[in-house]
């Protein structure tokens, strides 16, 4: 997987200092989706903490709009804005919001 690193320290969150996004703030109208977002990001920069990437409420976004975890890894380590995952989302999701 490459990791576009200058695109994407920027826009992580260090997990082993702050929270991550609430899980009611939605990412393209899915709840969960900006927290999953942010743990994403912050471990594949090594900056999870006790935070998962793919834990069960991170599947439950997932599941819930039908993408795949790691084609969201892969998209999200190209460095994506929040505004650009939102897209892949709406362009990806198999299933409604």
């Amino acid at each position: 997987m490459n990791i576009n690193k200058e695109s994407l320290e920027p826009l992580t969150k260090d997990l082993r200092k702050e929270e991550p996004r609430d899980a009611s703030e939605k990412l393209a109208g899915y709840a969960m989706g900006a927290r999953c977002l942010d743990k994403c990001r912050a471990t594949l920069l090594g900056r999870q903490g006790d935070f998962m990437y793919g834990c069960p409420m991170d599947r439950q976004f997932l599941s819930k709009a039908g993408l795949d975890a790691n084609d969201f890894k892969e998209f999200v380590a190209g460095g994506a804005a929040d505004e650009e995952v939102a897209q892949w989302i709406e362009e990806h999701a198999k299933a409604a919001r």
